[in-house]
């Protein structure tokens, strides 16, 4: 009963933790801190640069981020780079970003702060937003960038604890890395499928980063899959030359799994 107990509060740790490593973008946290006196800020979360929360087409106090990045030959924001585009007027709207920033309104909207009597000028054909979507419950990634951390935490913990396992002898831990694995196993199936469902929602191309990041997530499943196979024997019924394709197995796994995920927070984030 207590093994039991014990590796159940093992599986539930690691997927705790899977579900919580989803990365901050740093643009994000560097606007926030830099404006930290102005809670609106900090409200409008991602909704600052972009459309809005769900839509990441860039609004026109985000333009002017982008610009001023190509401009300081930097792909870092730094709140030096924020202070430039202070005196500009995004929305045109007559009042500066840093006057609508400190008056708590939207440098990105016309229609919040803007200086009476003055017009904006209407945006081209190419800047005019689209209509607005109804709201759906599930965002446009498909919860991918969630779900793809449970595969990654299992696998690397469940390859930890067999290895603890055999180190120690102990059959508790190797029990619990064979559940971490099944589950990661698992798990690498509603992974793909959510980043799947993700490129035919968001329009992406099977070309480029997306392609390889793919390849490399669909190779690293396959060797995942082969593992639980040769695992359902026990350790100690593994001869030799099958111990070795295993742990030969799991080091291009894990090295699959890491350089896909790279490329994953590549396409977000940029490198």
């Amino acid at each position: 009963m207590r093994k039991t107990v014990c590796i159940a509060l093992i599986c539930f740790a690691t997927l705790l933790g899977g579900s919580r490593a989803n990365a901050k973008p740093e643009f994000l946290e560097t606007l926030t801190k830099a404006y930290s006196a102005n809670k609106e800020v900090s409200e409008r979360s991602c909704a600052n640069c972009h459309v809005s929360d769900s839509d990441y087409a860039m609004n026109s106090y985000g333009k002017l981020v982008a610009h001023e990045l190509v401009a300081s030959s930097t792909k870092e924001l730094t709140p030096e780079v924020l202070h430039k585009i202070e005196p500009l007027d995004a929305d045109g709207d007559g009042v500066s970003n840093i006057d609508e920033i400190k008056a708590g309104t939207n440098p990105a909207d016309p229609k919040s702060g803007g200086k009476p009597g003055v017009t904006p000028a209407p945006p081209s054909a190419s800047e005019t937003p689209a209509p607005p979507r109804k709201k759906s419950l599930i965002p446009k990634n498909a919860f991918h960038p969630a779900i793809v951390h449970f595969p990654i935490a299992l696998f690397i913990t469940g390859l930890f604890l067999d290895f603890l396992g055999m180190r120690r002898k102990d059959k508790t831990l190797l029990l619990a890395g064979w559940y971490n694995l099944v589950l990661g196993a698992i798990s690498t199936l509603a992974s793909i499928g959510s980043g799947l469902w993700a490129m035919f929602r968001m329009r992406l191309p099977f070309a480029g980063l997306i392609f390889q990041h793919l390849i490399l997530a669909l190779i690293g499943t396959v060797i995942m899959w082969l593992m639980v196979a040769l695992r359902v024997h026990r350790h100690e019924k593994i001869d030799l030359k099958l111990r070795i394709i295993y742990y030969v197995l799991a080091v291009a796994g894990l090295v699959l799994i890491s350089y896909s995920a790279h490329l994953g927070g590549a396409f977000v984030y940029g490198e």
